[in-house]
């Protein structure tokens, strides 16, 4: 066996480039009957695969290809994850492991489709290109020129929705796109949980219709039934204005969303009250949404309706009632009366100085106590007495000897026993003594 020991291609430490030494194979002089000096030449003339690509890069998926990899050994010294094999034995070959590992995490983006819509944050900005990172081995371009003075102005880091448009070569999309599809589908989603207000522009009105309000560059349609608590005075007061709608409707076969600001401003309600029992004695102000033989209707707070009865009304007020000249969207002043219910609440234009009789209602009357009592009404479960002024107690049928309830009479004058106030709903339990 020959002494020479085999030499690494291309080492061109002690020969020419794209030359090899041969190693002798057999002892037997017989044996060796290929001439060196011919393969020498030979190889110069074909010197094999270079494995690089037309950009001059090293082609790896070709070199691995043709590696007889059943022969190969991996390196046992890698610590590797999920049955990885490492064949380099390079000193940073843990190093290389562990970062395409780590950059090879489950979140990682195998592949990207036309269309599709994806979370990224903004990698840079300059005046042609915005890049978005979506943790996909490419960054996304998008075409600063086409995309939005709001879109421009994205800082890195931000995070935003990108819609791909183009997958070959360069890898571009549309922010504008990205973020207008992304509402689309987050405002079908949001029809059956009801409970997400969008902020909108109202952009236009529909004749007899209704108007188009635009949610982050989508265009909704909202019924002009829809636009208020109450129908409104004018029609186009609201055009330009920046408006909370809440999804409530989808049409598959127009595409059409539907929106409403009135489920908005009914979900305001119950803080409202409870905002405006702490401040009963205090001027408010509002619109005249209507009028009744009764009284003036008047919208107040953005989300609460209450009734100014005829008795109710200051003089000037009052003589505009009767002439018929209290139209719709006409301002008034006045005061809160009562709380009976969120859709009953009764309003005053005759200032008084008394104080809510609910406040501290409970220093007045001792449970259990024995009080008289005025019948207010009537029915069929029960009878509401007047404690005082703006406080009513139900003495409930259970409470009454059977048969007895037609036997009580609106005006006359019983003995209750309060047996529990509740100061949050405004309710008082009586019962006979």
């Amino acid at each position: 066996m020959s002494d020479k020991k085999r030499r690494r291609i291309n080492d061109s430490s002690n020969q020419p480039a794209n030359t090899v030494e041969l190693i002798e194979t057999s002892q037997n002089p017989d044996t060796q009957q290929d001439n060196p000096t011919k393969k020498v030449e030979e190889l110069k003339e074909d010197p094999g695969p270079t494995y690089l690509t037309e950009d001059g890069e090293f082609d790896w998926d070709a070199y691995e290809a043709t590696c007889p990899s059943k022969t190969r050994q991996h390196n046992p010294h890698i610590k590797t994850k999920n049955g990885d094999r490492v064949f380099s034995r390079a000193p940073y070959a843990q190093a290389l492991y562990d970062l395409m590992e780590d950059s090879g995490s489950a979140d990682c983006k195998p592949n990207i489709i036309i269309g599709e819509i994806h979370e990224g944050t903004i990698h840079a900005v300059d005046m042609e290109w915005i890049t978005v990172d979506i943790n996909y081995r490419e960054l996304i371009y998008i075409k600063a020129n086409k995309e939005s003075e709001e879109v421009r102005q994205l800082l890195p880091g931000q995070e935003t929705s990108v819609l791909v448009t183009e997958t070959k070569n360069l890898l571009t999309g549309t922010i504008t796109g990205g973020v207008k599809h992304k509402t689309f589908m987050d405002l079908r989603e949001g029809i059956e949980e009801g409970n997400t207000a969008w902020i909108g522009s109202v952009k236009s009105m529909i004749e007899n219709g209704g108007y188009i309000v635009t949610v982050q560059g989508v265009d909704c349609f909202m019924p002009g039934s829809l636009a208020g608590i109450n129908k409104l005075s004018d029609f186009s007061s609201i055009i330009g204005q920046e408006i909370y709608v809440v999804p409530v409707s989808f049409s598959p076969d127009r595409g059409t969303l539907v929106v409403s600001h009135r489920k908005y401003l009914q979900a305001l309600i119950p803080s409202t009250i409870n905002n405006l029992r702490e401040a009963m004695d205090q001027p408010k102000s509002g619109l005249v949404t209507g009028t009744a033989k009764y009284g003036v209707f008047v919208e107040f707070d953005k989300c609460l309706t209450g009734m100014i009865h005829t008795n109710e009304l200051d003089e000037a007020t009052s003589a505009k009632f009767k002439a018929r000249d209290i139209n719709p969207g006409d301002p008034v002043e006045f005061f809160v009366k009562d709380i009976i219910n969120e859709r009953k609440i009764t309003l005053t234009q005759k200032e008084t100085n008394s104080v809510n009789p609910w406040t501290d209602i409970t220093t007045r009357y001792q449970i259990p106590s024995v009080v008289s009592a005025l019948i207010k009404t009537k029915k069929e479960y029960g009878v509401f007495v007047n404690l005082e002024d703006g406080v009513t107690g139900l003495l409930h049928v259970s409470e009454l000897p059977e048969g007895t309830l037609e036997s009580y009479t609106k005006g006359d004058m019983i003995d209750v026993q309060i047996t529990r106030i509740d100061e949050a709903s405004m309710k008082v339990y009586l019962k006979l003594p």
